[in-house]
């Protein structure tokens, strides 16, 4: 059984033999970037790498002549060193030249330049930038005062549809039975109204009318007389239920209109506010 692979990168010494058998391969120095496709390392273990091999192939200095051999003598000649040599192949002498071998055989690019993105700002035609747009104030408030008078007076009709009504000719002191309820049809009748109302404030208020004669005729003859028949019904519906609970004349009489106002008046002022948004006047091209 074969002991598995180290997981440990080898060292520059163990790959020396594989660095020297491309150098003969080659018949020249390789390059950094040679040497670490062929023997897979880095970029700093293939500098070492190469500098061994520039050592391995640099000039050879003057060494002292060797000793004479003594041919008198009469002892044995000497036995020449025959000791093959293991895992190093021999590699020709590279001649010396003034300048190194190129560092890379890939072509230089130039890298392009990356254009500069400029962001762009929204301008008004007179090269101004324009203003941030900001919420009117109160704005909050309208849209609280529409709901608050479109709940109360949609519950206040409600309301109203479970005060028995006493049948025609019915003696005084009549009571509705103990399981007497109001008809479904009713309840639903009674949330018309209101809603009714708030949705005729809209249409008279929000759309674009023309502003000739025609266009004032239709929202006069047709729009209006629907926003005060609700108006009316919803108002009598609060009164009722005002002096079911035995409120004075007074807060009877003009109880209803704080309730359905609130809601009108809101509305009223949402459109306001809508109109009048910083960016949306005319002055401001």
């Amino acid at each position: 059984m074969t002991a598995p692979p180290s997981v440990y990168p080898p060292a520059v010494a163990d790959l020396m033999p594989a660095a020297r058998d491309l150098t003969a391969r080659l018949g020249t120095l390789p390059s950094q970037n040679r040497i670490k496709t062929e023997l897979r390392v880095g970029h700093r273990k293939a500098g070492a790498i190469l500098d061994s091999l520039r050592a391995d192939f640099a000039p050879p200095s003057t060494d002292p002549p060797a000793p004479a051999v003594d041919t008198t003598s009469d002892g044995p000649d000497p036995v020449p060193d025959t000791t093959p040599t293991v895992g190093i192949t021999p590699v020709p002498p590279v001649p010396a030249t003034d300048t190194l071998p190129p560092s890379s055989p890939l072509p230089t690019v130039a890298a392009e330049p990356v254009p500069e993105i400029t962001p762009t700002v929204a301008t008004t035609p007179d090269g101004a930038a324009p203003r941030r747009r900001r919420p009117a104030p109160g704005r909050v408030w309208a849209y609280v005062g529409v709901a608050l008078g479109g709940v109360v007076s949609i519950a206040a009709n409600v309301a109203h549809t479970y005060l028995p009504k006493p049948p025609p000719g019915a003696p005084d002191g009549w009571t509705a039975p103990v399981d007497w309820s109001p008809s479904p049809l009713a309840i639903a009748i009674s949330v018309f109204w209101p809603i009714a109302l708030f949705v005729a404030v809209e249409i008279l208020t929000r759309i674009a009318w023309g502003d000739g004669f025609w266009w004032f005729l239709a929202r006069v003859v047709g729009v209006l007389p629907v926003a005060l028949v609700a108006a009316v019904v919803s108002y009598r519906h609060l009164s009722g239920l005002l002096a079911h609970f035995g409120e004075d004349p007074m807060t009877v009489a003009i109880g209803p209109l704080a309730v359905d106002g609130l809601m009108v008046m809101a509305s009223a002022a949402l459109m306001v506010t809508s109109r009048n948004r910083p960016g949306d006047r005319k002055g401001q091209r």
